[in-house]
């Protein structure tokens, strides 16, 4: 830690952790494996850092016919090796399971995945792709939020400093098919150049798109919704032409800047061309 006077709180309870973060400068620990680059760069210098491991209320998998929970401190290893997961989420599946490595995806908490809010991440829009909804409590109230309206700029959220993310809810939708695909130039465990976040819903005939979403992350401040994406998906079979329109659509919307992982042209470029091979995926070819 960078201060001798930093105090390290371990509460037992959500009601408890709430009440410790009320003290000026104090931070959440999940995982750690955001938080300990914040510390290293010296971006955070926390007065107090409440870690939430002894929370077993917030950790855990939940599948009901109509809905999936997942606690906060749930380890991004323990979504990408669920087997319900990876068959009603497999975009989900895909985006925790290249992740870092495997130290990493032990130790890393879906709730830390997305409160660190940096754009790069995998897991946001995997879940903003299936309409995922964040819970949130303070000592005072309670609220949900569609995460596609929780990221606000880089490192950026909606999270009120005295709120927790105490889980994630993905309704089931059995005509749903999502995928998740990403660009890596360096290695597999870097930040990708480009990720897309993709789900098609399909009527009864099983043929026409209801409902689309296409989101990436790597080409913006904060993951990216392609609403154009989607209105060119939804009344169509998926077939090629709507496909190569989706995918042009994606490479519009999106804003990246140059460095190390790729110019802003050729983020731009790639955003296409992953963009048409993640709805590929959702199609099944």
């Amino acid at each position: 830690m960078q201060s001798t006077d930093t105090e390290f709180l371990i509460p037992t309870s959500v009601d408890e952790a709430l009440q410790a973060i009320a003290k000026e400068d104090s931070i959440y620990l999940g995982g750690g494996t955001s938080t300990a680059l914040l510390y290293k760069t010296r971006l955070i210098e926390p007065s107090r850092v409440v870690w939430l491991g002894k929370l077993t209320e917030l950790q855990g998998i939940t599948i009901s016919s109509s809905e999936i929970s997942i606690g906060a401190m749930t380890s991004v290893a323990e979504i990408a090796g669920n087997l319900e997961i990876a068959r009603l989420l497999p975009g989900l599946s895909a985006a925790a399971g290249v992740i870092g490595n495997a130290r990493v995806r032990a130790m890393a908490t879906l709730g830390g995945a997305i409160a660190h809010a940096d754009p790069r991440q995998d897991i946001p829009p995997a879940l903003i792709a299936v309409d995922a909804r964040v819970s949130l409590r303070s000592t005072s109230s309670a609220r949900e939020v569609s995460l596609a309206q929780f990221y606000k700029g880089f490192l950026e959220t909606v999270l009120g400093p005295d709120e927790l993310i105490t889980k994630v809810v993905i309704p089931v939708i059995s005509a749903r098919r999502s995928a998740y695909l990403r660009f890596a130039p360096t290695s597999e465990g870097d930040y990708p150049t480009v990720g897309v976040g993709s789900s098609l819903t399909f009527a009864d005939d099983g043929k026409t798109i209801n409902a689309a979403r296409v989101v990436l992350c790597g080409v913006g401040a904060t993951p990216i919704i392609s609403s154009r994406a989607a209105e060119a998906l939804v009344g169509t079979t998926a077939d090629e032409s709507a496909l190569r329109s989706a995918a042009l659509f994606a490479r519009d919307a999106v804003n990246p800047q140059d460095d190390e992982r790729g110019t802003a042209q050729y983020k731009t470029d790639m955003s296409e061309v992953f963009a048409y091979r993640c709805l590929k995926l959702c199609v099944g070819n």
